[in-house]
């Protein structure tokens, strides 16, 4: 019986190296690389913006900003972003800051990308979306067609820090209406539907976060523009993503290929609660693509 505490010591031991050794490798790639993943690599004025550090733009000013229409405005500041308490690629918890922005209210839905198709911007969704209710979030798109929906409408994907601030707020909350654990009435995750696919955007207004957003817990996960430097997969790149295998996958694994990352948000209704926590984050292969994960765009004041 002595030697459970040993134990215990070991195996704490052993998560704390591997965390170490998973940091000093971030810190290895973006020296090799050149390249910024978070604001907080960029050192003090400066944020990162399309992969590079670029200085602080002033925030606008003179009137209070009025966002578009079906976008909320997230005001500039600092906030504390991810969880010394959660998965690996969560910690540490980190202060951080981002400059005023708008969000939309909702994820992208069928009916705005069929919009972006006629005027032959996005391409066809990789999954027919024909039993979707046209309010329903787009999904079966890859990150690139996704930034290109937003390019269309002038706007562009969020980065993970945009995202997160306009989930939690500054007050690091574990879910975006607070810390009161995930129901079916706040949020579309797995067992709160028959339905095979999200609902509705805005079916959960009880569970807005902090700024007015819906739906940035469940219903479908949501591309960012925050990546990780390209890596060999041993395996099928296709194969890491948010548990759930692509809809149109068939034969052998391909072989060990360079892919990037990105990080993707939010959980889905396929999720268990803990997918919903506002500091979740997991890494998908840039042409993957789910029935489960969609997004939304961010715009900057002009």
């Amino acid at each position: 019986m002595r030697t459970l505490p040993i134990v215990r010591l070991a195996i704490l031991f052993a998560l704390s190296s591997a965390a170490c050794t998973e940091r000093e490798e971030d810190s290895r790639l973006r020296k090799t690389w050149g390249e910024c993943t978070r604001n907080t690599e960029c050192g003090a004025g400066r944020i990162c913006r399309n992969r590079k550090c670029v200085d602080t733009p002033p925030s606008p000013s003179g009137s209070a900003l009025v966002p578009p229409e079906g976008m909320v405005h997230v005001p500039a500041g600092e906030f504390l972003m991810g969880s010394n308490r959660g998965l690996s690629l969560e910690r540490p918890q980190v202060q951080s800051r981002t400059q005023d922005f708008f969000i939309d209210l909702n994820e992208v839905t069928v009916e705005a990308w069929q919009a972006c198709q006629q005027a032959g911007h996005c391409p066809e969704p990789r999954c027919t979306q024909n039993e979707r209710p046209s309010t329903a979030p787009i999904t079966c798109v890859t990150q690139d067609a996704a930034a290109a929906y937003c390019a269309f409408t002038k706007k562009r994907l969020p980065t993970e820090e945009e995202w997160e601030k306009a989930a939690r707020g500054v007050d690091a909350r574990t879910y975006p209406w607070g810390e009161p654990p995930p129901s079916c009435e706040r949020a579309n995750f797995a067992g709160c539907t028959a339905t095979e696919g999200p609902e509705p955007v805005g079916t959960h207004p009880t569970g807005a976060g902090p700024y007015g957003t819906l739906d940035q817990a469940g219903n479908a996960w949501e591309w960012t523009a925050s990546t990780r430097r390209p890596w060999d997969q041993e395996s099928d790149p296709r194969r890491l993503q948010a548990g759930h295998a692509p809809p149109t996958v068939s034969g052998p694994p391909p072989k060990a290929r360079k892919q990037t990352f990105f990080i993707i948000r939010g959980g889905s209704y396929l999720d268990p609660p803990a997918s919903l926590r506002t500091s979740q984050r997991l890494l998908l292969a840039q042409d993957f693509y789910s029935r489960a994960l969609g997004f939304r765009c961010v715009a900057d004041p002009r």
